[in-house]
């Protein structure tokens, strides 16, 4: 599954570092997720989603 978490960061201009803080995870994890090299949970999608404040959907969909 294609996760589209980079591609909204870039669009709200937010820095990993900064979305990683929000969404309580570690830059390194944030960034092997945009990578496709980490699948999140579902608690760490929601987290995302809300820290990026975009719906769920967005995140899983590129619009």
């Amino acid at each position: 599954m294609k996760y589209f978490v980079g591609e909204v960061r870039y669009e709200k201009g937010l820095s990993l570092r900064k979305l990683a803080a929000r969404a309580v995870i570690s830059k390194s994890y944030l960034q092997r997720i945009e990578a496709g090299e980490a699948t999140p949970s579902l608690e760490v999608m929601v987290r995302l989603a809300r820290a990026l404040e975009v719906s769920l959907d967005e995140l899983y969909q590129q619009e």
